[in-house]
């Protein structure tokens, strides 16, 4: 039995990675109260994701389904 779409994985793929956009930045928010090695993560996964965003690659919009990454 599939399941019913949610409003946001029924949204268009450039709405969703838009959406995408911004929980990178807001993740990015207190940056500076964290030790320099989880700011390198946190800068380094952000950039990843961002650089799919930019790249269009198809897996970027599926990001926080279980089994894609993240």
């Amino acid at each position: 039995m599939s399941q019913a779409p949610t409003p946001r994985s029924a949204a268009p793929s450039d709405v969703r990675r838009t959406e995408l956009v911004g929980e990178v930045v807001a993740g990015l928010e207190q940056m500076d109260e964290l030790p320099l090695e989880e700011q390198t993560a946190k800068l380094t996964e952000a950039q990843a994701v961002l650089q799919a965003v930019l790249n269009n690659e198809p897996g970027v919009s599926q990001l926080g389904i279980p089994g894609m990454g993240r």
